[in-house]
């Protein structure tokens, strides 16, 4: 049974004119001037929104035996459909968002969205409208306060108008739902805005990829060979396009194909990998980073004898440590990023820096052309189906000062299959087989037939806006 659950234990009748509203105001004062002596009692209050069990028995208990002595006999919110749980939610839970997080009918739903009183709830890849709301604005800032005291890292104030945070899922043990807060200044007044997604999905060897048809079957044995080199791989996409799934596939069949037992170390703000649990036996760190910490802990890193460090999701801060790692030498660095066109994401990542430390661009450019050699591109087709849709090296054409992508791999959605190019760079061959001889011959003896099979038309894309910073004078 869900820990959301609530036992039905007292009988409602539609005939009394009792106020729930006013009923559950009468029944908080009544029952804090009875626990704040209890010491286990503020513990408690801080774990209950977040759905942990003790603490969600314990104020069950407290409510049930408040009923007892005072019964409440008129109507409750349409969204429940018993006192106890009307009481709890509105007090302690998720108000009548409950349902998202204890209803198995929303197990496979990915999303929730809370827009000032309303409800969206995500169901097969579009948001629609609950159909129950809170009863107003101050009932969601006081589920913000809530979610606030839950995490000692999270600090969310018209200061610092936004934050992430993470809880257990009820409907799913041992997975996590991820929660992203803004609140005003970030958003208008009355439209505070808590965005929650659901981990549905488990980790996926790159044989279950192609299960999915997120790959072809005919590109499992390349691709296992080719994440064996260990190149600097960003992930990316747009949101809800698997590239997080890709990520824990990619790493994972790192490690377990590795024959050198590698060291991971995985660094996250807010811990959503599963990556840790998927190889108990395996030497990972994984670390928990605020945005002001990541680039010492990144360096630091490097000091724990690691072989891979995984980014779950790259932004300024990640970047400036991608491109200093890279700038030393290191390899083995993987992160997931939210873009769609491989042969810009050095200069976007060149830029999340330099808006933040300013300098030269042109600096960071090549800092970033130096650091990133692969980008796997996933994305949603026509038919809702996430699909790898490019595999690209990334190119620094130092003597035309340009930049493009030169795709290894890339979906033909006119001819609805995937086509392969066989040509990589002298030195990006270097580089992998100084790293692994075995996997990279055996990557480019598959990339060959399949390349022979399905070629690839104009496999180079230019990055205009490289070309043009490079050669700016």
């Amino acid at each position: 049974m869900s820990i959301f659950s609530l036992r039905d234990k007292i009988q409602l009748s539609s005939n009394s004119s009792q106020d729930f509203h006013d009923f559950l105001e009468r029944m908080k004062k009544d029952l804090r001037m009875t626990l704040e002596s209890n010491p286990t009692y503020h513990s408690l209050n801080d774990l209950a929104i977040m759905g942990d069990p003790v603490a969600v028995t314990f104020f069950l208990n407290e409510i049930e035996k408040y009923l007892r002595t005072n019964p409440f006999s008129g109507d409750i919110p349409a969204a429940y459909r018993t006192v106890s749980e009307a009481l709890f939610h509105e007090w302690k839970g998720f108000g009548p968002a409950y349902r998202w997080f204890s209803d198995p009918k929303y197990a496979e739903s990915v999303g929730l969205q809370i827009v000032g009183d309303k409800i969206f709830v995500k169901e097969r890849g579009q948001y629609r409208l609950f159909e129950h709301r809170f009863s107003n604005a101050d009932r969601v800032q006081r589920l913000v306060r809530g979610m606030n005291l839950n995490d000692e890292k999270v600090n969310v104030s018209e200061s610092n108008p936004e934050a992430e945070l993470k809880m257990n899922d009820p409907l799913w043990p041992g997975r996590f739902i991820r929660l992203a807060i803004w609140i005003k200044p970030r958003v208008w007044d009355d439209f505070l805005t808590i965005t929650c997604r659901r981990q549905i999905i488990e980790y996926l060897s790159l044989q279950d990829q192609a299960g999915t048809g997120s790959i072809p079957h005919a590109a499992v044995i390349m691709l296992k060979h080719l994440v064996q080199t260990r190149r600097n791989t960003v992930i990316a996409g747009p949101i809800e396009s698997g590239k997080s799934t890709f990520a824990n596939t990619v790493v994972g069949e790192q490690i377990s194909s590795a024959t050198d037992n590698p060291g991971v170390v995985m660094i996250e703000k807010h811990p959503e990998s599963i990556i840790p649990y998927v190889f108990p036996n395996c030497r990972i760190i994984p670390v928990r980073a605020s945005e002001s910490e990541l680039m010492d802990v990144g360096i630091k890193s490097l000091r724990m004898d690691v072989n891979i460090v995984y980014m779950t999701e790259m932004r300024d801060k990640e970047w400036e440590f991608f491109l200093w790692s890279g700038a030393k030498g290191f390899d083995g660095i993987i992160g997931t990023f939210h873009t769609t066109d491989a042969q810009d994401i050095p200069y976007q990542a060149a830029m999340s820096v330099f808006t933040k430390k300013q300098g030269a661009l042109k600096g960071y450019l090549i800092e970033a052309l130096r650091s990133s050699e692969l980008v796997f591109i996933m994305n949603s087709g026509d038919d809702g189906k996430k699909r790898l849709e490019r595999v690209s090296e990334i190119v620094y054409d130092e003597e035309k000062q340009t930049v493009y992508s030169n795709d290894l791999m890339r979906w033909n959605s006119d001819k609805q299959l995937w086509e392969y190019h066989d040509q990589l760079t002298p030195d990006m061959l270097q580089r992998m087989d100084r790293k692994n001889p075995q996997a990279t011959q055996k990557f480019m003896d598959e990339l060959k037939k399949l390349a022979a099979q399905h070629p690839m038309q104009n496999p180079k894309t230019e990055s205009v806006v490289s070309r043009q910073v490079l050669q700016a004078s």
